[in-house]
């Protein structure tokens, strides 16, 4: 680990919050995250293959769909069609050149993007068969409604707040991905460091801080991927050196159940 080139003050270490979230395949994961990473609001991603079907969604807190027909597509086409427990809403570029159906629940919305036309009524409601939503103040669940028609894969769990971006995976998930050397044994697991896809300006901004690098820590169960937030993002530098970096890592902790 390389000492951090460091301004300002650093916030506490603390101790870690603990909070049981839910992943979108139904999976309950039990988080431990230290205070000096900051609040984090949570989202999620996954994504299901099959005949005919290749299609990702993006889990967020329930209201975000709402910068769609704004921002993202302005003067979208919608539709909603009630659903048990939640409603689906479908938004229609004008020139039809895009379209995104978004699953919205009491707590979360789950969203998938077309990249064309949206589909017709049969289209849609075929689609909406395919799959079960359930949503829970700890996270939604988004799952194949017959494992022999669909295969969910991806699934990831993502904290982001002001200091840090962390992502939650399965350990089987993330193996691939790991390094063939051994990490740093820490409590939950082995700590790697890992290169980060910045342009040329926002390296030289990090160079020999703590944002320089990705830290990814992969226990039995989870693994876990974190970016702490710096000059490339218009924050300040965390005043994180190695020691207090390691030490906020180490009580990281992150177990996939199910």
């Amino acid at each position: 680990m390389t000492a951090a080139t460091v301004r300002g003050t650093a916030p506490p270490v603390g101790a870690p919050f603990r909070m049981t979230r839910i992943a979108p395949s139904g999976a309950r994961v039990d988080l431990a995250v230290p205070e000096v990473f900051g609040p984090l609001r949570w989202y999620a991603s996954t994504r299901f293959t099959g005949p005919r079907t290749a299609r990702q969604f993006f889990l967020a807190p329930r209201g975000e769909h709402r910068v769609i027909p704004t921002h993202v597509l302005p003067g979208a086409h919608q539709r909603r069609v009630a659903l048990r427990g939640a409603d689906a809403v479908l938004f229609e570029a004008a020139d039809r050149s895009d379209a995104a159906l978004v699953l919205v629940g009491p707590h979360h919305e789950a969203t998938t993007w077309f990249g064309g036309p949206a589909p017709a009524d049969g289209g849609l409601a075929a689609m909406l068969e395919a799959f079960r939503f359930t949503d829970d103040p700890a996270g939604a669940t988004l799952v194949p409604a017959s494992d022999l028609l669909l295969r969910q894969a991806g699934v990831s769990l993502i904290g982001r707040g002001d200091r840090a971006t962390l992502v939650a995976r399965r350990a089987v998930d993330a193996l691939p991905t790991l390094p063939d050397w051994a990490g740093l044994r820490l409590p939950a697991g082995e700590l790697w460091r890992a290169d980060r896809l910045l342009d040329d300006g926002a390296s030289a901004l990090v160079a020999g801080t703590v944002h320089e690098w990705r830290y990814v820590l992969a226990g039995k169960s989870a693994a876990l991927d974190l970016v702490l937030h710096g000059p490339e993002s218009g924050r300040p530098r965390l005043d994180l050196a190695d020691d207090r970096l390691i030490a906020a890592i180490a009580a990281l902790d992150a177990r996939w159940v199910g």
